[in-house]
């Protein structure tokens, strides 16, 4: 791997300090060797030069709930031939590279392999970590039956794709972890509380007892790993704490005490304001029943404030988009979004170093400093000034991921390496 030298960039290096102008980086075997002031850089002889004048070089974006194998509009794996989904899929993992994500969670429905058949170059796309089935009680957020029907969808095909898994039970529960495991899962997904694109469960719903959600805590602390939960309500958060869960998605009904409560025992909160944004405007078209759809912008007036509640009480507030749908994409609008509650490099942060420490990936990526991986996003003018360019994936020129040049819009004189789709942002599971 040829070493890359970055020169005369702004650094936003994401730890909470000030951008430093007129700075020269050189990554080498796919790490941060050094970050030098330009005028005070050694040479480096052979090194592939990147110019970076005007841009903000940054660490690569994160996001912490992707769906990219649920591209169906009603919240499925959709209806295509499995070939005709293989290729969908690709695609969407790619184009997340472009957007400026090198690292991503997967909250459930990607097979793990896809996460494999990424790490070794078969398929291009950002790290993924992937979460296998989402595990859900009978009559929960991810039983997708409508309530005359008595049989759920068909069964997961290992290797290709994950269906949700509906189990019952302390022995269940911990079955279905272990089985998410044994394929590869890299974390385990629960439905805590009822949610807004499964026909039948009512949004304020409690899902699984504290014992049947501590048992895949149990399980998944066995492997070095954790548990995320779909948690829309106090109660609901309540109850995965004391079940020992690491990570809170959507968190919506936000209560002072209970963020109190996330902040002492670490609890990290996903707020996913993107996907409830998407669907507060696409009004009667999002698919919703309309005793659903009424509910919308409630959810989405009460995640805003749930997001300045968990802020102001010093709770880890990470960052993930939760979008589906065949044209799923442009996930930095979830930083935007955020941003317009507390701040720009909160917001910022949030999708950086907040995520690489949810990830348990913080001494490899989330910050520009010596000796991480080298994820890395080079973006027109200064993101503190205008947050929004995060968003626009044509003002992100340069994605770097592990010392590669995965997207070059020709900053270095080059042609383009990888054009940017136009995505329409649909509606995500909720």
């Amino acid at each position: 791997m040829a070493d890359l030298l970055i020169h005369d960039v702004t650094v936003l290096d994401c730890t909470g300090a000030e951008p430093r102008s007129a700075m020269d980086v050189l990554t080498r075997d796919g790490r941060i060797e050094w970050i030098r002031a330009t005028g005070a850089a050694p040479r480096v002889d052979g090194a592939q030069v990147i110019d970076g004048a005007g841009c903000t070089l940054m660490p690569g974006l994160t996001d912490a709930h992707v769906h990219f194998a649920i591209i169906g509009r009603d919240g499925t794996h959709g209806r295509l031939p499995w070939i005709e989904h293989v290729h969908a899929v690709s695609s969407l993992i790619s184009a997340a590279l472009d957007e400026g994500f090198t690292t991503v969670r997967d909250a459930g429905g990607l097979e793990p392999t896809w996460a494999r058949m990424v790490e070794r170059s078969v398929i291009r796309g950002p790290r993924i970590l992937p979460s296998g089935s989402f595990i859900s009680q009978t009559g929960g957020h991810g039983d997708a039956r409508q309530a005359h029907e008595a049989i759920h969808g068909g069964p997961s095909i290992p290797g290709l794709v994950a269906m949700n898994e509906i189990v019952d039970g302390v022995d269940q529960v911990r079955r279905a972890a272990r089985e998410q495991l044994r394929r590869g899962a890299t974390q385990i997904k629960l439905f805590a509380s009822g949610g807004l694109a499964s026909p039948t469960d009512p949004l304020d719903s409690l899902q699984f007892s504290v014992e049947e959600i501590a048992a895949a805590v149990e399980v998944a602390r066995g492997w070095g790993t954790y548990v995320l939960t779909h948690s829309h309500t106090s109660p609901a958060i309540e109850r995965s704490i004391d079940a020992g869960v690491r990570s809170i998605e959507h968190g919506t009904f936000l209560e002072p005490a209970t963020a109190a409560r996330m902040k002492s025992t670490d609890t990290y909160m996903v707020p996913t304001l993107q996907v409830i944004d998407e669907l507060a405007a696409q009004g009667g078209s999002s698919g919703l029943t309309p005793e659903k759809q009424a509910l919308v912008q409630s959810v989405y007036d009460a995640m805003r404030d749930s997001v300045r509640l968990a802020d102001d009480a010093g709770v880890s507030v990470a960052s993930g988009s939760d979008v589906i749908g065949p044209e799923q994409g442009n996930r930095g609008r979830e930083i935007v979004l955020k941003a317009a509650l507390i701040g720009a490099y909160p917001a910022i942060i949030s999708a950086t170093r907040t995520n690489a420490a949810l990830f348990r990936l913080e001494d490899r990526i989330g910050t520009v400093e010596e000796g991480k991986d080298a994820d890395l996003i080079l973006v027109e003018g200064q993101p503190l000034d205008d947050v929004a360019v995060l968003a626009r994936p044509e003002s992100i020129p340069v994605v770097i991921k592990g010392g590669d040049v995965v997207k070059d819009l020709g900053r270095d004189g080059g042609a383009p390496e990888s054009s940017t789709p136009s995505n329409e942002v649909r509606r995500g599971r909720s």
